[in-house]
């Protein structure tokens, strides 16, 4: 995927509470057909409007995200409104070749995903500050909600 333009500060609510976690959430594939399998979180917003933001982690599996983004932020908007607000988060791989992201993805009138660059950003963009702080507020759940995840699952089949 091309350099993302890095995403407005102003897109990005404030979490409030887990309501969805789910490690092996089908989502639907779109024209290919099928489903794909992915960890969504899905948090209530603390902002003046009420909604909700939700995280698609890549597992690994087949089917990628991105490639599905409009069919999975359409299966967002019925379960949870349209005003959800959709983030792709890619774990670092275990190589360590890069670090994890995430991409906001806007859904345009003709349905087609728009993806914006959250994290990481580069110091020299002028919206690097506020992200940074959005990160330090809100990060730490989207990252480290997703590894606890996926600890207790392979600590279950011990």
């Amino acid at each position: 995927m091309e350099a993302l333009t890095p995403a407005s500060p102003d897109s990005l609510p404030p979490l409030g509470g887990l309501i969805a976690d789910e490690p092996f959430w089908r989502f639907p594939l779109g024209a290919m057909g099928g489903e794909g399998v992915a960890h969504l979180r899905v948090w209530l917003t603390a902002g003046a409007e009420p909604g909700c933001l939700a995280v698609v982690t890549e597992t690994g599996s087949a089917a990628p995200v991105t490639e599905s983004a409009g069919d999975i932020w359409a299966a967002l908007a019925r379960r949870y409104g349209p005003s959800v607000v959709l983030l792709e988060h890619y774990p670092a791989p275990e190589t360590g070749e890069e670090a994890q992201t995430l991409n906001l993805v806007r859904i345009g009138a003709d349905g087609s995903a728009h993806w914006l660059h959250v994290w990481p950003t580069s110091q020299e963009n002028p919206r690097h500050g506020a992200l940074e702080h959005w990160m330090a507020v809100h990060g730490h759940q989207i990252i480290s909600k997703h590894a606890a995840a996926i600890d207790w699952c392979e600590d279950e089949g011990d």
